[in-house]
């Protein structure tokens, strides 16, 4: 029996209503835990920030207090304003009513200080606006109430003395209106000691500086001379617009113009026209002037652009401005009347400043053409400038472009050789640099790049010298670091004068020349100071003036000597104070040291 296998019975089938509860339950929890993700993702999500641009006392609190504190930040003045009012009205009974306050204050105190920068900037109505927006029944309310209250103060003080300034400088009374100034100081804003200190200070030396001007121009008028009175109206024309003098000068001006042109009548009537074009071109246009006047006021005023057009500056560039004058000039001409007696008078100075302006419009594109920098521009340049014929006003300033242009032409046909001069010194060499003189000597003389090719010859002869001098000078070097400093010193003194390292040579011959005479003197100056310290003064002095003038240690045994011989006067002193004898002189000396030593 227990050798026997039991064989499996029938598998079992799953019946239809079995496989719907299945699929029930799998749906049911998949729904459910789809379901829980969702809550928890909602539950932990971050809120939208809200819009405080739409914020409205309907939000909710953490809105309220998120979008007072966001503004608050901004330092804006009407965020800070904005931020104010969502905090002002906060009920005290609410939980977060702490932090509103918080804010409120911060705003508060945000709005004050930058009121105060626009008060003391000068914008008082903008501060005081702005400090009045904080609410009532707020901290700050107090505070800007009273620093408001020290603005207007200050303003109507400040105001106060530029009232009692501005007509003291109009009467020229000086002393008092620096006594006026001095009462700014006593202001607190820096509005008043600052900005409108300086500025009345900067109007009391208009002030004085127009007076003062008029006042000279009063004292030539005074002269009755039409000279001196052409000067006063001058003078008088220069005076600061910005000045209380103005209006004085401006009526003195007028009637001493009106002297001023009846003489410059007078002189054109008598045939003197420079004479009366000068005195008119001094005198400002009015439209009181009589006729006559007023035509030979245009026709100065005409001749007095024609000149500033006149070529002037760096290479006589022509100028748009020039081209402007003429044609202002030859308009002033043209307002005169048919019948003038000054029209066809300056006829033949229209024509000239006619064929001017022709010029001027020629060499002006001519200029604009030669800036393209290329032969064929520059060469139609100069034969448009070559066509302005001698004897005209523009001749020179066309012949002086001319000169630029040629100068500008040759430096593009010769910069090629140059070029290819430093290409050919690149390797160094004596042939390469022998190669590059040649070559940049192709430059002729008289040319733009001349002198460059010159200065660019004479560095690399330098440079063949130097090749051709260093081993010499190394040969020397080596002498003198084996220690043959004669031999090294006539080694490099077949360096000759004038060549590239003849100062370096130099150099180092005086370098060695002073070691040699050092290690000859040395010992002599040695044994002076044995003697010296042995108390023998005197031959210590004869042996260290046997080092000659001209040697290294000369000027070290000199001061030697000079401390020695000052010892020695001193001992000889005291000798003498004592009774002693004392030696002939300080040139004294002795044949030995045992007789030195009773000298001293």
């Amino acid at each position: 029996m227990s050798s026997r296998r039991q064989r499996p019975g029938p598998s079992r089938q799953v019946k239809p209503w079995e496989w719907f509860w299945l699929t029930l339950w799998v749906l049911l929890l998949a729904g459910s835990g789809i379901f829980c993700g969702w809550a928890l993702m909602w539950l932990t999500r971050i809120p939208p920030l809200p819009d405080c641009d739409q914020i409205t006392p309907f939000n909710s609190e953490s809105d309220l207090l998120y979008c007072a504190k966001a503004q608050a930040r901004t330092g804006e003045p009407n965020n800070l304003v904005e931020s104010v009012l969502l905090t002002a009205n906060w009920p005290k009974s609410d939980a977060h009513y702490d932090d509103a306050q918080d804010i409120l204050k911060d705003a508060s105190e945000q709005i004050l200080v930058l009121a105060n920068h626009w008060a003391q900037a000068g914008k008082l109505d903008d501060a005081v606006n702005l400090a009045e927006e904080i609410p009532l029944n707020t901290p700050l309310r107090k505070p800007a109430q009273s620093v408001i209250f020290e603005w207007e103060q200050e303003w109507e003080q400040g105001r106060a003395i530029e009232a009692k300034l501005k007509p003291a400088l109009a009467a020229s009374d000086w002393a008092q209106a620096k006594a006026y100034l001095q009462e700014f100081k006593t202001l607190k804003s820096d509005y008043w000691l600052t900005t409108r200190y300086m500025f009345w200070q900067q109007q009391f030396v208009v002030e004085q500086q127009a007076w003062n001007q008029l006042l000279q121009a009063r004292n030539l008028a005074s002269t009755n001379q039409i000279e001196n009175l052409r000067q006063a109206v001058v003078l008088a024309r220069g005076i600061d617009l910005r000045s209380q003098v103005w209006p004085a000068a401006e009526n003195d001006v007028n009637r001493w113009s009106e002297t001023v042109l009846d003489v410059a009548l007078q002189r054109w009537q008598v045939g003197d026209r420079a004479g009366a074009l000068a005195l008119a071109s001094v005198v400002p246009p009015s439209p009181q002037l009589m006729p006559a006047a007023a035509d030979l006021l245009r026709l100065s005023h005409g001749q007095t652009l024609a000149q500033q057009a006149e070529p002037s500056g760096d290479g006589l560039v022509p100028r748009y401005g020039h081209m402007f004058e003429l044609m202002a000039a030859i308009a002033a001409v043209n307002q005169l009347p048919a019948n003038s007696p000054y029209a066809a008078a300056e006829l033949s100075s229209k024509d000239q400043w006619s064929e001017q302006l022709n010029d001027l419009r020629r060499l002006k594109f001519s200029e604009m053409v030669a800036r393209l920098g290329q032969r064929t521009t520059y060469e139609w340049a100069m034969h448009q400038a070559q066509m302005v014929e001698p004897g005209r006003p523009r001749r020179i300033q066309g012949q002086t472009l001319v000169a630029q242009w040629q100068a500008n032409l040759q430096r593009i046909e010769d910069r090629p050789i140059l070029t290819e001069a430093r290409s050919l010194a690149k390797p160094g060499t004596i042939p390469a640099l022998e190669a590059a003189i040649a070559k940049a000597a192709e430059v002729e003389q008289g040319r733009a790049l001349r002198v460059e090719g010159q200065t660019l010859i004479a560095g690399w002869q330098q440079e063949i010298q130097v090749i051709e001098d260093r081993p010499i000078l190394d040969a020397a070097v080596a002498l003198a670091n084996d220690g043959k400093l004669q031999e090294a010193i006539d080694k490099a003194t077949d360096i000759e004068p004038g060549r590239a390292l003849y100062s370096r040579a130099q150099g180092l011959v005086q370098d060695w020349t002073a070691s040699i005479q050092i290690a000859e003197d040395k010992p002599i100056l040695d044994d002076a100071k044995d003697l010296a310290y042995s108390g023998s003064l005197t031959a210590a002095i004869n042996r260290a003036s046997q080092i000659a003038p001209g040697r290294a240690l000369y000027d070290e045994a000199r001061a030697a000597i000079a401390l020695w011989k000052s010892e020695r006067a001193y001992i000889w002193s005291i000798w003498e104070a004592e009774g002693k004898p004392v030696p002939g002189g300080e040139g004294a000396s002795t044949g030995s040291s045992t007789t030195d030593s009773k000298s001293e």
